[in-house]
């Protein structure tokens, strides 16, 4: 008895023991789902809490931890410089169909995408630009960004054309179907216009086969490229440039009767069933199964594809067939699965479209938190409204666990961490970025980036080890005024014992005129895809303006393995951390010992050495004052830091009182 009493026992226990140990390794996340909610009129609703919806993730009610608003008509929303969710941006990809388009088409379609960038796209939407080929593939000319400079330029010439007909004059060769006889009854007269007919039948059989074959592929490619696009946070349109395909092709012949019909019927009640092409009759089963499988990628990954019909007026008739139906339908077959619209008119592209994104104006985006059991894992979504009448909210389908992206993800999300400030920490970064005045009209602007060597080589096997490292400057209204990029190789075998140690400080400049700039960095890991991602906000001054410097502490030599990036400085401006002659190497990250003398520089522009009056929290003493070329450079000792602060706070102002200046550098205190 007592073995089986045993057994119970452990029977007993292992439910518990399974939870513990589920318990200890249950990792949770943190979902975000933009929706949005209009009236019965289709007119936004705003004003709402997080109590006016409920999130069922599988089927289980989740609680709602965060909610945030964004309302695209608010100006203040709308300013470029300000950080935004980016599960509620709206990105848009103009994607020009380069299998089911003509030359003359595509040149439409080029102007169709300068007016949807020009008139429907707003300031805070980031847009990117693809083409799609059946023969060769999806290409992706630019990523999603707000810069517009970048953007013309995709669209100005996003691919040559490349048809199937080798002189590039027509799409398909047509056959004549209108022969007749001459003769009253000859017998080899009928049966020769028998066989051409035969002919004619058997070649378009063929010709529909390979069109249908380049239908499937492109439709297949449009499913990839949705699935893709899931890793991209916030709401995702594809702007689809396109003449379309023959629908028929796909879904079978419209309810009218055309001359194959009237053939086909007389075939099929005088036993000739093999002359009956069920496809063209009743659609194509596997592509009609290829679109369902398409609309489902792009309901997963919360993809809307949108289509701009570039053929242009369409006849009633087409000159090939005589009496079948030019026809945009399968435009809609793409796109009414999808929750996109088709624009007939690329000439009314601001008045249709602007009706659909008014729908979307305002974004409630809310947060609950999830357990993480399988990377890669879709789980449905459904979000319901609470106490709100007439009230409809559009959401995603569902969400992905973090962890199962594919390579062409991963390359997309470089960017969109760029684009969208998502933070990264696996590889710490520290970053000074300063603007100094030259002589010309741009400033130049270094950026100093201290980079954790130890989270560098986490992971790295083998002794070497690849860092990119990315600068990107954009303005106000969200152009990329300049940037850097730099790979570094290393030998693990000569610098491994210093990245352990310490790290790399990295030395790049830019070149930018007077304005306010969002300076982002990110540094990556070739080898691991570790990532560490930093936004800096600065203000380059003008020239006549009275500005002060950031304190720049200074770094005793030696200590990190330095690396100067490749210069393409337009200012062509010396090494400015300088002070009366002496160079020096500035601090990125400032540790600071309590008890212990810290030096620093201070620079003032546009100010005389006894113009200035000085003041910083905590206390700092002025050790020199100098002139310089563009005003007053001091040198400057905290003697002691109390354990609990945080920042060095320095005040100019001039004893004219005609300007003050105030600058932070954050600090740690060891």
């Amino acid at each position: 008895m007592r073995p089986t009493g045993r057994i119970a026992i452990l029977l007993f226990l292992l439910p518990f023991i399974a939870f513990a140990q589920v318990k200890e390794t249950m990792t949770v996340s943190v979902v975000e789902v933009p929706v949005t909610v209009v009236d019965r009129e289709g007119n936004p609703v705003r004003g709402l809490t997080a109590a006016n919806f409920q999130v069922f993730d599988e089927g289980k009610s989740r609680p709602i931890t965060a909610l945030d608003s964004i309302d695209f008509a608010s100006a203040q929303s709308m300013s470029a410089m300000s950080p935004m969710n980016p599960a509620a941006r709206r990105n848009f990809m103009i994607l020009f169909d380069l299998s089911f388009s003509s030359p003359l088409s595509l040149t439409r379609a080029e102007q169709a995408a300068r007016d949807f960038v020009a008139k429907s796209v707003g300031k805070r939407d980031r847009v990117a630009v693809a083409t799609i080929d059946a023969q060769k593939g999806f290409r992706l000319l630019s990523a999603f960004t707000s810069d517009r400079k970048l953007v013309a330029e995709a669209i100005e010439n996003p691919q040559s054309f490349h048809g199937n007909d080798p002189l590039q004059v027509a799409g398909t060769i047509p056959w004549n179907e209108q022969g007749s006889s001459t003769g009253g009854g000859d017998t080899h007269e009928a049966q020769a216009a028998a066989e051409y007919n035969e002919m004619i039948r058997r070649s378009r059989s063929m010709d529909d086969r390979y069109n249908r074959q380049k239908i499937d592929r492109e439709v297949g490619l449009l499913a990839g490229l949705a699935k893709t696009l899931r890793s991209v946070p916030g709401q995702k349109h594809i702007v689809f440039l396109s003449e379309g395909f023959d629908p028929r092709l796909v879904q079978g012949r419209d309810a009218g009767i055309t001359q194959d019909q009237v053939r086909e019927n007389d075939a099929a009640e005088h036993g000739r069933i093999w002359e009956v092409d069920t496809d063209q009759r009743y659609g194509n089963t596997s592509s009609m199964s290829i679109v369902d499988r398409m609309a489902e990628a792009f309901r997963r990954s919360d993809v809307v594809l949108h289509a701009i019909d570039i053929k242009g007026v369409r006849g009633d008739a087409d000159a090939q067939n005589g009496i079948e139906h030019q026809s945009n339908e399968g435009l809609y077959i793409l796109a009414n699965p999808t929750g996109g619209t088709v624009l007939k008119n690329a000439n009314s592209i601001d008045a249709d479209f602007s009706r659909f994104l008014k729908r979307q104006e305002v974004v409630y985006v809310l947060a609950f938190q999830a357990p993480t059991s399988e990377p890669g894992k879709f789980h449905n979504l459904k979000v319901k409204l609470v106490d709100v009448p007439g009230g409809r909210v559009s959401a995603r389908a569902g969400y992905y666990e973090a962890g199962g992206e594919n390579v062409a993800e991963r390359s997309l999300s470089n960017a969109e961490i760029v684009v969208n400030d998502i933070p990264q920490d696996a590889v710490h970064v520290a970053a000074l970025i300063a603007p100094f005045p030259t002589s010309g009209e741009n400033a130049q602007v270094p950026v100093v980036l201290e980079i954790n060597g130890p989270d560098l080589l986490d992971g790295v096997k083998g002794n070497s080890l690849t860092t990119e490292v990315f600068a990107y400057a954009f303005d106000d209204e969200g152009l990329v005024r300049d940037s850097l990029y730099q790979r570094i190789g290393l030998d693990l075998t000569k610098v491994g014992t210093t990245l352990r140690s310490s790290g790399i400080k990295f030395y790049g400049v830019l070149s930018l005129p007077p304005g306010s700039y969002a300076v982002k960095t990110l540094v990556r890991v070739m080898e691991t895809d570790r990532k560490g991602f930093l936004r800096t906000d600065i203000v380059v001054p003008r020239h006549s303006d009275v500005a002060l410097s950031k304190p720049f502490f200074f770094e005793s030599p030696g200590k990190w393995l330095m690396i100067k990036g490749a210069s393409h400085d337009k200012t062509n401006a010396a090494y400015p951390f300088e002070v009366n002659g002496d160079m020096f190497i500035p601090r990125a990250g400032v540790r600071v010992k309590s008890g212990e003398p810290s030096k620093f520089a201070v620079f003032v522009q546009n100010a005389a050495p006894d113009d200035v009056i000085i003041e910083t929290t905590p206390a700092a003493k002025v050790l020199s004052r100098f002139k310089s070329a563009n005003g007053t450079k001091l040198v400057m000792q905290l003697d002691s830091v109390a354990a609990d602060a945080s920042s060095v706070n320095v005040t100019v102002r001039t004893k004219s009182g005609t300007a003050q200046e105030t600058s932070t550098t954050p600090i740690h205190v060891e």
